[in-house]
């Protein structure tokens, strides 16, 4: 009970913005698995692309723009790790590109399947100015990457 009762009391003290971003990222990491099991992928990403053009995109606060991204990925992470179910790495990424569209920040969600894997494995992550968030620096190196982002088709 105390641990959770710590957690609270690190969640109270984070920014406003910062708590409103981690909830929406666990409730899209909650919601995201069952409606792409529902109506697929491409359909989820076309509802989250009218979702961010509908609402014109707020004033960021963040001082520099590069390290609110990376802030963006941190917070993601956070809250995959108090869903009951461990979500996909295309989950996560679906939840930060949507995060991100929606401050206005141009991102590309990107696909790869592993060079060097005996068995079929594909990875999503998300990059920002060609640079992957939420991810280690080497992931292009390790998968053979789909020329065209997901959030492109």
């Amino acid at each position: 009970m105390k641990r959770w009762l710590y957690r609270l009391h690190i969640f109270c003290r984070l920014p406003s913005e910062d708590r409103a971003n981690l909830v929406s990222a666990w409730l899209l990491l909650l919601s995201l698995p069952g409606l792409c099991r529902l109506v697929g992928v491409r359909a989820c990403l076309r509802w989250m692309r009218w979702v961010v053009g509908r609402q014109p995109p707020p004033a960021s606060s963040a001082p520099c723009l590069a390290d609110w991204v990376d802030h963006q990925g941190v917070l993601v992470s956070w809250a995959a790790r108090y869903c009951p179910r461990s979500p996909t790495c295309l989950i996560r990424a679906l939840v930060l590109w949507f995060l991100l569209a929606r401050r206005g920040i141009v991102c590309d969600l990107r696909l790869g399947v592993e060079k060097d894997a005996r068995t079929f494995e594909a990875h999503a992550w998300v990059e920002w100015h060609g640079r992957p968030v939420m991810e280690s620096p080497d992931v292009r190196q390790r998968y053979a990457v789909f020329d065209t982002p997901l959030n492109a088709l």
